[in-house]
């Protein structure tokens, strides 16, 4: 009987303490709701979507929220996307989502966008990490994102909000409060609704960049990975840059990506390439030196849509998006 009541006693001290600490969690965690860098709501609102509502996913770092405008998308062609990206998204981290992103949908076509490609950090700082895992629920595989993300010493907090945010009490605000992930959404799907124009970008001509340089061997085997992950499923992996002015040294671990598409019968296209085709403006859009505004990120969509073979018109009836879509023009026009 007393051990009956003990073990009782502590059931309920368990249950309450994780429910206090949940609390705690929740409220003190950093969230991006509002504003153009919203990103707690456009990584809550992926996992909040319906299952299986989209036929395209978009993955990779800032290149991706910035390009890819799923609502010209729609209204183009009727298909449905969503960009799940993150800033400075490592190749490790892409694998990691679209394992995550494959459990909730069963698109046609994932689309990564290679910058990271080009970097060869082992492990990055941890406000990158903390982007990508924060919102991430808890599983096995974000488990492992932790391993291969950081160093020991610095894996506990990328699946623990708590032990990085326990200080923030001064810095609460009614948002804090107020937040719920369950009520989560992002109208613009995952893409960056940026407004502001960039005089002083400059794109450089790289049609005579023709040699290559080896991806790291993290990046490599992260990258063979997403490959394997993606026929496993029975998706169709689009390799490409987008529009991002890249440099010369850049380009050159695009090469190397291309001949890797090449050897696993993928196709892979840099963006960087074809300015004059797409009609870009360097005075009006883009958004810095790097990315491109709402402006630039339309003529960009536009053009991948009427060039990818994938997109064909379907009939565009869902009220929702529409309501989306129009929303999205307001904001477009209001400039």
């Amino acid at each position: 009987m007393k051990t009956a009541k003990r073990v009782l006693a502590l059931a309920v001290f368990f249950s309450i303490f994780f429910a206090l600490f949940s609390l705690c969690d929740r409220i003190l965690s950093r969230k991006e709701v509002e504003g153009w860098w919203n990103v707690t709501a456009k990584i809550d609102g992926f996992y909040n979507s319906p299952k299986n509502e989209y036929d395209v996913i978009f993955f990779g770092s800032s290149n991706t929220y910035c390009s890819f405008n799923p609502l010209v998308i729609w209204k183009e062609t009727g298909v449905k996307s969503y960009v799940f990206a993150t800033q400075q998204q490592p190749l490790w981290a892409t694998y990691y989502y679209m394992k995550d992103a494959f459990k909730r949908q069963n698109p046609d076509v994932a689309v990564l966008d290679v910058l990271m490609a080009s970097k060869n950090d082992e492990y990055y700082d941890d406000g990158v990490n903390y982007t990508f895992c924060d919102n991430m629920p808890f599983s096995f595989d974000k488990i492992a994102l932790a391993r291969v993300s950081a160093p020991k010493g610095r894996r506990l907090g990328l699946l623990i909000r708590f032990l990085k945010y326990h200080s923030r009490w001064n810095e609460l605000k009614k948002e804090d409060f107020e937040y719920r992930k369950r009520d989560m959404s992002d109208y613009s799907k995952g893409f960056y609704v940026l407004t502001s124009k960039c005089n002083n970008a400059e794109h450089t001509d790289l049609k005579n960049v023709e040699d290559s340089l080896p991806l790291s061997d993290k990046n490599r085997e992260y990258l063979d990975k997403i490959i394997a992950l993606c026929k496993e499923n029975d998706v169709r992996l689009m390799l490409l840059k987008a529009p991002s002015n890249s440099t010369e040294e850049e380009k050159r671990y695009y090469n190397s990506v291309a001949k890797i598409a090449e050897e696993n019968g993928l196709e892979f296209v840099d963006y960087n390439m074809c300015y004059d085709e797409i009609g870009l403006d360097m005075a009006t859009d883009f958004f810095d030196e790097r990315h491109l505004n709402i402006f630039g990120a339309e003529k960009f969509t536009e053009y991948f849509v009427k060039t990818t073979e994938y997109f064909k018109d379907r009939e565009c009836s869902d009220n929702d998006w529409q309501g989306d879509y129009e929303r999205y023009v307001k904001e477009r026009d209001k400039k």
